[in-house]
């Protein structure tokens, strides 16, 4: 847990309250690339051929026409359907892809308004899209992407400049504007918001893209995992799963009175003194983990936690 003095610290250098991001600390990122460079980059599974095998990160080849088979020409690329039609051997030529899709798609949803320590869960979520998207776009990606709460949503189309990610992330910015508003007003969340960008991706994604969704995954059926699982066959898709460490475990208190707990649906008492109250809680909370984990794998879905108690380029390391 961070001490008093180590959150400052942080929110100070992340120029964060914590409680809204703003474009200036999304910015932030944009000094941190040379650093999450030294990192090792996902690959997709074995099975998806093409996408990052490439000296150029992650461009694949595109087919672009048909000619004349000539002498030294690869016969795994003779068009035998040409061929047959026309009776003389044709073969196809490919380019390379000068610059890769990369989607981007943040569920800011009211679950997310949550934080016991160093962030809401919401803005470690605008964070994480920040750092993805600058590290993107200088590799050379175009960068694109869905944001949404369930009431507002924002779609955009891969762009390569540093215009559209600046114009992705005040999109980012003004959506968690609106929810921090409706979280005030204590609305309830909406249902399913991921679902809906999810389906919309489907429409917008080219084969051969990386795809990166950031969530709580507060709420997951077999259509959610359907979904994400289709878009994972052409694609290569990476899960971020936002979580605070109070949602694992509760911190151990000696107040006689006990905590009243509202999460805009349900209202329970809890005890911090009670030992075994705390016990059972975090049994809970860790078998709800096992199964979402269990869950994803058997979707063949690659799944990162990340936590909103600490800043984002001291856990980058596990971010794998």
């Amino acid at each position: 847990m961070l001490s008093l003095e180590q959150s400052r610290f942080w929110l100070d250098k992340l120029h964060s309250d914590g409680l809204q991001p703003g474009i200036q600390e999304l910015m932030y990122y944009r000094t941190k690339l040379p650093a999450f460079a030294k990192h090792r980059r996902h690959l997709p599974a074995v099975s998806q051929s093409g996408p990052l095998l490439s000296k150029t990160r992650g461009r694949g080849m595109e087919f672009d026409e048909v000619r004349h088979y000539q002498a030294g020409d690869d016969i795994r690329s003779i068009d035998w359907r040409v061929t047959a039609r026309t009776g003389k051997p044709h073969t196809k030529l490919y380019r390379e892809e000068k610059e890769r899709p990369v989607f981007l798609v943040a569920d800011l949803a009211l679950t997310q308004l949550f934080g016991s320590q160093l962030l809401f869960k919401s803005v470690q979520s605008c964070h994480l899209l920040a750092a993805l998207a600058w590290q993107a776009q200088q590799r050379g990606d175009r960068v694109g992407g869905i944001i949404s709460n369930g009431w507002m949503h924002r779609e955009h189309k891969p762009a390569a400049r540093q215009a559209g990610v600046l114009h992705f992330l005040h999109s980012a910015v003004d959506i968690h504007k609106d929810s921090y508003h409706r979280w005030q007003q204590q609305q309830r969340p909406h249902d399913a918001p991921l679902a809906d960008s999810l389906r919309r991706l489907q429409q917008l994604v080219k084969p051969g893209s990386l795809i990166n969704i950031i969530s709580d995954f507060r709420y997951i059926d077999e259509e959610l995992l359907e979904l994400l699982a289709r878009l994972n066959r052409r694609n290569s898709v990476r899960c971020f799963c936002l979580y605070d460490p109070m949602e694992c475990e509760l911190p151990a208190g000696y107040s006689s009175q006990p905590l009243a707990v509202f999460d805009g649906l349900q209202q329970a008492q809890i005890n911090l003194a009670d030992s075994r109250q705390r016990q059972r809680y975090h049994d809970s909370a860790k078998q709800r983990q096992q199964h979402q984990q269990q869950q994803f794998e058997q979707y063949g879905l690659a799944l990162t936690y990340v936590s909103s108690a600490e800043a984002l380029e001291q856990q980058w390391q596990s971010l794998r």
